[in-house]
């Protein structure tokens, strides 16, 4: 029997009601992190270009989720608290009764923030560890010293009763140290996860994964580990489940850019509007873009295309092999390898 929150989960995909959404807020950033997808705003990348939307226009925005249906929202960036204003942001989000998500580097958060946080009660805050070794972990993030503001910062939420969680990329920069993340979140306090599936930048240069993508021989010692084979707990997912449409991005989720941009996915390159010249309700309804996505089933893919729940993503599939509906080819090789692991009874 489904659970009441599979249910509520089905039938905002049948009725098209955006039910989490993904809001990023700024795309400026303290850390240079090496698979970081943002094109501008991180060390060592070009300044954002483009004016963020302002706290009257963030209001508004959030605002307009409320009526349309949306429960779950995830604040994230870049790093969030490089917004001056993002408390006011977060406390306007509980105000009309989101469950918030936090996603941050937590290198900026001090006890004060922390506290101020706690106070609005967020469903959880997520903090990218990439090592327990911080000389692992700086050197993704390409600066000294961010593994041990990152975890001062989990032990600050942690000790006001936050719900925290450690979540890291499955990469070749940090292969081998997965299970000492997954030590470090249990003397933590906290939930873990981790994520085989790296994507390109926002330009559509693939270079960062050609480079740190995961190898065979990784992602066979990933698959393989019962410990560390677990998502990144999110309250809705935008990939396919076993019976279900081709894709739940622009039914039930999408993302929001700093400029007020919509998108299906934060993944999708490919806006459906935006929010300095139309209501969200207009985008998500009317255009064109999010109506074709939501037409399209698993029987509409073509040229040996495989659903391969959980690693096949279409806008990947788009990004990187040009077609939609066609193969993922690096999707469905991640499902291969999952599917022999799986069968050889490791």
């Amino acid at each position: 029997m489904r659970s009441r929150y599979e249910q509520v989960v089905r039938a905002a995909s049948r009725a098209h009601v955006p039910l989490s959404v993904l809001f990023e807020v700024t795309h400026r950033c303290n850390l240079g992190c090496e698979h970081c997808y943002l094109t501008e705003g991180p060390v060592g990348r070009p300044r954002p270009s483009r004016e963020e939307l302002g706290l009257d226009e963030v209001r508004r925005v959030l605002d307009e989720l409320a009526e349309a249906g949306t429960l779950f929202l995830t604040l994230t960036g870049g790093e969030v608290f490089l917004r001056r204003d993002f408390l006011d942001i977060v406390a306007h989000a509980r105000a009309r009764d989101f469950s918030v998500t936090v996603f941050t580097t937590g290198t900026l958060l001090t006890p004060e923030t922390a506290s101020a946080l706690a106070d609005l009660h967020p469903l959880s805050v997520e903090i990218s560890v990439y090592s327990a070794r911080p000389e692992v972990h700086d050197r993704v993030t390409r600066i000294p010293g961010s593994h041990a503001r990152s975890l001062r910062a989990l032990r600050l939420l942690r000790e006001r009763g936050v719900v925290i969680l450690l979540k890291s990329p499955v990469m070749s920069l940090n292969a081998g140290e997965y299970r000492g993340i997954a030590a470090l979140a249990e003397e933590l306090g906290a939930g873990y996860g981790f994520d085989p599936m790296l994507v390109p930048r926002r330009d559509g240069d693939a270079a960062p994964v050609r480079r740190l993508g995961p190898s065979p021989e990784t992602l066979r010692a990933f698959f393989s580990d019962p410990l560390l084979l677990r998502e990144s707990p999110q309250p809705v997912r935008c990939l396919p489940e076993p019976g279900e449409e081709l894709c739940g991005s622009g039914r039930r989720t999408c993302m929001i850019s700093p400029y007020g941009e919509v998108f299906a996915c934060s993944v999708h390159p490919v806006p459906a509007g935006t929010l300095r010249e139309r209501s969200f309700r207009e985008i998500w309804t009317g255009s064109p873009l999010l109506r074709e996505i939501r037409a399209r089933t698993v029987d509409d893919l073509r040229n040996g295309a495989r659903p391969a729940p959980g690693f096949r993503c279409s806008a990947l599939a788009l990004i990187e092999d040009g077609d939609f509906l066609g193969p993922h080819r690096r999707g469905e090789a991640m499902a291969e390898i999952h599917d022999e692991v799986r069968d050889a009874g490791v």
